[in-house]
């Protein structure tokens, strides 16, 4: 695993939230690319964990070098940050796959024509 720090605490929405801890101020937590903690029972009635970012990174502008990084900052006095735990590692391996997605080409070989799916038969 990384050296990265991650956080984990409930804001005041009350959602729990997610992400690399970019600064840790005296009154502020600052989160690149925080996401929200989610559980829902499925149909099976196994539980689920979802991650869903809390700003999109396709909104924002890119910067020279290609990153869509977004930053948060918190107030510490309208959160609850955790203490004495560590985040399942496969909920780190989830948020990574988040927000460093692997970008695949939708760009055919050069020379080749894409591949034509039809829809509908023809008739």
């Amino acid at each position: 695993m990384s050296d990265k720090k991650y956080t984990t605490f409930i804001d005041n929405a009350g959602r729990a939230i997610f992400g690399e801890l970019y600064d840790d101020k005296s009154d502020t937590l600052v989160v690149r690319n925080p996401v929200m903690i989610t559980v829902q029972q499925g149909e099976n009635g196994q539980m689920a964990v979802q991650l869903f970012p809390l700003f999109f990174q396709e909104f924002v502008q890119p910067k020279e070098d290609g990153s869509r990084a977004n930053f948060f900052e918190y107030s510490k006095g309208n959160i609850a940050i955790s203490t004495n735990f560590s985040i399942e590692p496969r909920i780190i391996e989830q948020y990574e796959k988040i927000v460093n997605p692997v970008l695949v080409s939708a760009d055919p070989p050069a020379g080749k024509e894409p591949e034509v799916i039809k829809l509908f038969d023809d008739e």
